[in-house]
Order: structure tokens, then C-alpha cells, then sequence
């Protein structure tokens, strides 16, 4: 169990690396890496892609550190490595098996940050949308991004109002499984 002392000091660091203090980050990167390192190996051993993930992890951090509030870094870090992963599995389409029983581990009671989890939600949303046919993807953005109708975006498009709905329905429902999936098991995880 963390002592007030390592709370505050923790806080104090991402404060200071908020402002863009390299030492602040640097000891930030040492206090965090091996055990990021240890939970993305345990879901995907595979060393090199691991280290990659967790490496890329602390780029982002560096990156977006004036922008970011975290109210618990060690959930935020171990969310932001649970989502990596979720990824990388994913961009394979071999790893469906794996993909669906990580979706079992995605949310542990630790990630308690909301926000974290609101922007992994949005952030996992944008690869569906992403991984839709053009077509569809375009459809679907035009509609729920841009707030056209089916018969702007069936003029537009030339094509015809009917495929401009098959097109969204279907998109919908592919995402609304996909959510649905998610959420379930996070409802299941969260009352073991």
C-alpha cells in the first residue's frame, strides 16, 4: 500500500513534468517501466512489442504532459498499457480468439479514472470507425460527425438514400456490438 508520503511525491512528479521538467520525467520513466513492462508481458509476451508499447507510452507522455490531467498516474499507466495491447492484438486479425478474452482484463478496479476511461472508449471508437470500408467510413462520419441526413448524404454521394441507410445501419450495428461486447464484461468485472 502506497504511504501519503509516495502519493504526494508521485503527485508532485507528474506536476513537475506537467511543466515540462525532464529530471521529473526521467525519474518517472525509471519508477514506472519495469512494472508497466511486467503487466504487458503477462497479456502479451512478446518482448520486443512490449517494449515498443510501453516506449511509446512514454512518448505520448512526454508529449501530451501540458495537456493531461491524472489524478492517479499508476492507473493511468497501466490503462494506457492495457489499451496498447488491445491494439496490438487487434491490427491482427489471427488474434480474435485473444482479442475477445482480453476484453475480459481491459478495466481493473485500480483504473478508477473516468476520464482516462472515457478518452480509451473514444479513442477505441475511432479504430472501428477507422477500420470501416471507405465507403461506409464516410457515410457514417457525414452523418453522426457532420450531422447530414441520409438524403444530403445520398445527394452528395450520388448514390441512393436506401444504400446511404443500409450503409449506416449496418456501421451502427457492428458498433453497437462491439460496445455492447465491451461493456458487458466490464459490467461483469466490476460486480466480481
Amino acid at each position: 500500500m502506497k504511504t501519503d508520503v509516495n502519493i504526494e511525491n508521485e503527485s508532485y512528479l507528474f506536476a513537475l513534468l506537467k511543466q515540462g521538467d525532464e529530471a521529473a520525467f526521467e525519474k518517472i520513466y525509471k519508477r514506472y517501466w519495469t512494472g508497466l513492462y511486467q503487466a504487458a508481458y503477462k497479456r502479451l509476451p512478446e518482448k520486443e512489442k512490449c517494449q515498443d508499447i510501453i516506449q511509446n507510452i512514454f512518448v505520448d507522455l512526454w508529449t501530451r504532459r501540458a495537456d493531461l490531467t491524472i489524478d492517479n498516474p499508476t492507473a493511468y499507466l497501466h490503462t494506457a498499457v492495457r489499451f496498447q495491447i488491445l491494439k496490438q492484438i487487434t491490427r491482427n486479425p489471427k488474434n480474435s480468439f485473444i482479442s475477445s478474452q482480453f476484453e475480459k482484463e481491459l478495466i481493473s478496479p485500480l483504473a478508477s479514472d473516468h476520464v482516462v476511461l472515457e478518452k480509451e472508449v473514444k479513442s477505441l471508437v475511432e479504430l472501428y470507425i477507422a477500420a470501416l470500408p471507405e465507403k461506409r467510413k464516410n457515410i457514417f462520419l457525414m452523418h453522426y460527425y457532420e450531422g447530414l441526413s441520409t438524403a444530403n448524404i445520398a445527394i452528395q454521394l450520388n448514390v441512393s438514400r436506401k444504400t446511404v441507410q443500409n450503409q449506416l445501419t449496418t456501421a451502427s450495428h457492428g458498433l453497437r456490438f462491439k460496445l455492447t461486447h465491451m461493456f458487458l464484461w466490464l459490467l461483469f468485472i466490476y460486480f466480481l
